[in-house]
């Protein structure tokens, strides 16, 4: 018997639709995926439920942002909506022009990187990765190419920041269909060592300060924060190239998960910029389902609303705690809207550090 189970809430107003979500079975271990980039199969993920979506509209600026109590905030909530245009969005420029990897890094680079300054404070942005995804779901997609063989990889997967689902044989990926946080605490540092010689090489005077600590006995979730060290977070800038019909993303309220909820999986990795076949494991964060979880969204989200997420923050870091100010998010299957044309979305994944 499958051990799926469809639940729907009767607790909603009619204004905030219900989305298909997937959490982990209570009791259930999810068993690691072999492929790179990817979560657990969707059998691992046997808890469905329709739960309410809550509209994050009206959606404000950068400069609007601040002081907004009425409005998801990044060091609250773990994520926030803005408005925001970016230079692609003008003519002659379109939504092909996110496609494009040298526009990307011509544009959208210093672009982003100016935003998030202006929305963290932070010193220094290092933009390490573009996802594209352009297909409808499928269980392995094109990320378990990238990077399979490294001395037959592409400029793009080896370079930095590397450009994720954009090979031109295999298409972009699809929609990350169950919830997860990409990083625990773990797999934050594992990621800002392993990811890329140019993100180890952005993140030293972190890595040498942790380093420390460690060689002294101490923890780093206990004390890094108090240490003298920079502070850092990793961030996923998400928007769609066009307004989305179908797989919307939406996250939880950071506020409303409990501990119980985390479940460690790890997710296998390549080690590009390497030259090898290298590859590694990022530990990430399943969930498991609590009645407390407020999910948010943007419905019919456009170009120029992107949300940001949380992965991980070290002035976030206590003990006690799994996660470090990142959320749970995914992509929800909305009701009838199968036969609608496949999401298209760009994420761009910054290492901020102050």
């Amino acid at each position: 018997m499958s051990t799926t189970t469809i639940t729907q809430t009767r607790k909603t107003r009619d204004t905030e639709p219900l989305g298909k979500l997937r959490y982990v079975a209570t009791e259930h271990v999810p068993q690691a995926s072999p492929h790179h980039f990817h979560l657990p199969a969707l059998t691992e993920f046997g808890d469905e439920r329709f739960l309410p979506l809550h509209s994050l509209r009206p959606i404000p600026t950068v400069s609007d942002l601040p002081g907004r109590i009425d409005h998801a905030q990044l060091d609250t909530h773990g994520f926030t909506a803005i408005r925001h245009t970016t230079p692609l969005h003008a003519l002659p420029q379109g939504a092909q022009s996110f496609k494009n990897p040298q526009l990307l890094k011509e544009f959208l680079i210093p672009d982003i990187a100016e935003m998030m300054k202006q929305l963290t404070g932070c010193k220094t942005v290092s933009t390490e990765a573009f996802l594209l995804r352009t297909s409808v779901w499928t269980e392995t997609d094109s990320l378990v190419t990238h990077g399979e063989n490294a001395t037959e990889a592409s400029e793009l997967e080896t370079s930095f920041p590397q450009f994720i689902g954009f090979n031109p044989t295999y298409g972009g990926a699809s929609p990350a269909s169950k919830i997860h946080l990409d990083y625990s605490p773990n797999g934050a540092r594992t990621h800002i060592r392993k990811f890329h010689p140019d993100t180890a090489k952005a993140a030293a005077d972190i890595i040498h300060h942790e380093d420390e600590l460690l060689a002294a006995g101490k923890s780093l979730k206990e004390s890094y924060k108090d240490s003298g060290g920079p502070r850092w977070a990793l961030y996923s800038i998400w928007r769609p190239l066009k307004t989305v019909k179908r797989d919307p993303l939406a996250v939880i309220d950071y506020r409303t998960i409990n501990e119980e909820d985390y479940i460690p999986v790890d997710i296998k990795t390549p080690c590009l910029g390497l030259g090898t076949n290298e590859s590694h494991l990022a530990e990430g964060l399943v969930a498991r389902y609590s009645e407390s979880h407020k999910w948010c969204w943007i419905d019919r989200q456009t170009p120029e609303e992107v949300l940001i997420l949380k992965f991980f923050d070290s002035d976030a870091e206590k003990d006690g705690c799994t996660a470090s100010g990142g959320t749970f998010h995914s992509s929800v299957e909305l009701p009838r809207t199968e036969n609608e044309e496949a999401r298209e979305s760009l994420e761009i994944r910054c290492l901020c550090i102050w």
